[in-house]
C-alpha cells in the first residue's frame, strides 16, 4: 500500500511537469511583428491628432513618412538575421526536458528514500501490532492498568505499572509509578534499579543525582545488581572520569554470565570510552563502584539542595531536586561553604564543566551545572551556565527556572530582585500554573499595591501545591495579610 502511494505521488508530480511540455506552445514570433504593432499604433495616433487639430496636414504627412521608414528598416533588419529552425529546436528541447524529468524524478526520489528511509522495514498493520508488537500493546494497556492501580493501590501494582510505562517508552510516567511503589514499601534491588533507569531515560540518558542514589540503593540491597553497576559507570563517564567508568564496567564484565545478551554492548562501551580517555582498557584493573564516595558526594549535594529549598533532608527515598527559589528558601550561599570545600564535589563539578565545553548542546548537563554552581556559591559561573541554558531553549520553563534560581541567589534579601520577578513573569507566560512563579509575581503585585492581582495569583498557587506543603502555609499567611 505504501509503495502504491509513492507511485501515485510520483506520477502526479510527473504529470504536473510533463503535460505542459507535451502540449507544446506557440512558435516564437519574430521581433519585427511586435515592432510593426507599435508602428501601426503610432500611425493611428497621428490620424487621431489630425482629427483633434493638434497636427497640420504637412506635419502629419512628415510623421507618417518617418513611421513608414522605421517599419521598412525593421523588416530589412529582420531579413538580414540568420534563419534558425525554431520549431524543430523547440521540439527537441521539449523532448529532452520530458525525458530528463521522467528519469530524474523517479530515480532520484527512489535513491533518496533508499538512503534516508527504511525500504526493507516490514509493514505493521494496526491489527498485527495489537497482537504482536509488545511496545504497542504496553502503550494500549497502560491507561487501563493505571486506572486499576489507582482504584486499588499497592506497591506491586505500581511496580507493574512502572514496567508497563517503561515498555511503552513513557519514561516520565514510569519513574512516577516507581516512586509510588517505593513510597509504599517496595525496596527490592530490582525496583531501585528500574526506577533509576527510568530516571536516566527521562533525562535523555543523563545519570543525575536522584538516579545515582537509586542505583546506590539497589547495590546496597544486591551488590551484583548489573543494571545499577552499568549506570554508575556511565555516571562516572559523563563527568569525565573515564578510568573509573572502565574499571566499573570491567568488574561488571568479569562477574557477569558469559552468555548475557548485553555483554557485547558493555564491551563496546569499555573500548569506546577507553579510547576517548586515551588509555588501554586492559591497563585498568576491575573495580566495583565506590558506594562510600558516591554516598558522600550525594549527601553533600542533597543536603545543599534541601537547604536551598528550605526543607529538611529526607531519610526515605531519594527526592528529586526541589524547584528553584522556594518561598521559604534562605540564601543559596547558606549551604555553599561546606559544599564548596568538599573536594569530591569540586572535582565532580569541574569534570562536568569540562565535558560540557565539548558538548555545548547538552541541556540537562547545563541545568545540573548551573544548580551545582549555585549551591557551591559560585554565582558568576552559575549565571553563565543558566544563560547558556536559556539560549539553548528560550521558551523552556526549566531553563527559565534555572536562571531564576541564580537571580534569587544573587540578591539574598527578603525582597525578590527585579530581574528575578521578570523571569517569573516569563515563566507564567510559558506555564500559567507554575506555583513558584504565581507566588513571587503575587509578591511583586502586592508590593506594588495591586492587592486584587496578588490575591488572584496566590489563590491559584494554592491549588497547585499540596495542602501540607510549607509553601501552602506561607501563601495562606500572605493571603490573610492582604487588605480586604
Amino acid at each position: 500500500m505504501l509503495w502504491l502511494l509513492f507511485a501515485v505521488l510520483c506520477l502526479a508530480v510527473l504529470a504536473m511537469l510533463v503535460v505542459p511540455l507535451l502540449r507544446g506552445g506557440a512558435e516564437a514570433r519574430p521581433r519585427v511583428d511586435y515592432d510593426i504593432v507599435v508602428y501601426r499604433s503610432q500611425l493611428a495616433e497621428i490620424d487621431q491628432e489630425v482629427e483633434e487639430g493638434l497636427l497640420t496636414a504637412e506635419q502629419a504627412e512628415a510623421a507618417r513618412a518617418e513611421v513608414h521608414r522605421r517599419m521598412l528598416a525593421a523588416e530589412d533588419a529582420e531579413l538580414q538575421l540568420p534563419q534558425q529552425p525554431l520549431a524543430r529546436a523547440s521540439k527537441y528541447a521539449r523532448l529532452g526536458a520530458i525525458v530528463a524529468i521522467a528519469l530524474i524524478i523517479p530515480i532520484g526520489s527512489g535513491a533518496l528514500y533508499a538512503a534516508l528511509g527504511s525500504p526493507s522495514l516490514p509493514g505493521k498493520p494496526y491489527m498485527w501490532r495489537i497482537h504482536n508488537d509488545p511496545e504497542f500493546g504496553a502503550a494500549a494497556s497502560a491507561d487501563a492498568l493505571a486506572a486499576q492501580v489507582q482504584a486499588n493501590p499497592s506497591a506491586e501494582g505500581y511496580e507493574q505499572l512502572g514496567r508497563t510505562y517503561f515498555a511503552s517508552r513513557q519514561y516520565e510516567q514510569a519513574a512516577g509509578a516507581y516512586r509510588h511503589a517505593i513510597d509504599m514499601g517496595a525496596k527490592a534491588a530490582v525496583t531501585w534499579s528500574e526506577f533509576g533507569e527510568a530516571l536516566v531515560m527521562t533525562s535523555g540518558g543523563s545519570v543525575g543525582p536522584e538516579a545515582m542514589a537509586a542505583f546506590s540503593k539497589a547495590i546496597q540491597a544486591e551488590p551484583r545488581s548489573e543494571r545499577s553497576r552499568f549506570y554508575l559507570g556511565l555516571a562516572e563517564a559523563q563527568i569525565g572520569n573515564m578510568r573509573q567508568a572502565v574499571a566499573i564496567w570491567r568488574d561488571l564484565e568479569k562477574t557477569s554470565d558469559p552468555a548475557a545478551p548485553w555483554l557485547p554492548m558493555l564491551r563496546e562501551h569499555i573500548t569506546a570510552f577507553a579510547k576517548q580517555g586515551g588509555f588501554d582498557a586492559a591497563s585498568v584493573p576491575p573495580s566495583p563502584p565506590d558506594l562510600k564516595a558516591i554516598g558522600t558526594a550525594l549527601t553533600a549535594m542533597t543536603n545543599a539542595i534541601h537547604l536551598n529549598a528550605g526543607v529538611q533532608p529526607s531519610s526515605g527515598a531519594p527526592a528529586a531536586a526541589a524547584p528553584a527559589a522556594s518561598p521559604a528558601a534562605p540564601d543559596a550561599s547558606a549551604a555553599a561553604p561546606d559544599v564548596a570545600r568538599d573536594p569530591q564535589i569540586i572535582a565532580m563539578v569541574q569534570r562536568l564543566a569540562e565535558r560540557l565545553e565539548k558538548t555545548p548542546d547538552d541541556f540537562t548537563g547545563w541545568q545540573r551545572l548551573a544548580h551545582a554552581y549555585v549551591v557551591m556559591g559560585d554565582l558568576p559561573k552559575a549565571r553563565q551556565a543558566a544563560e547558556h541554558l536559556v539560549r539553548l531553549k528560550p521558551n523552556d520553563v526549566t531553563a527559565q527556572m534555572a536562571l531564576a534560581e541564580v537571580q534569587k541567589a544573587a540578591a539574598p534579601g527578603e525582597e525578590p530582585p527585579k530581574d528575578f520577578i521578570a523571569t517569573m513573569r516569563k515563566v507564567l507566560t510559558l506555564d500559567a500554573g507554575n506555583a513558584q512563579a504565581l507566588y513571587f509575581v503575587g509578591v511583586a503585585e502586592a508590593k506594588a499595591g495591586h492587592s486584587a492581582e496578588a490575591r488572584t495569583l496566590w489563590t491559584k498557587a494554592l491549588t497547585a501545591v499540596p495542602s501540607d506543603d510549607p509553601m501552602a502555609a506561607t501563601i495562606r499567611a500572605k493571603l490573610a495579610a492582604l487588605p480586604k
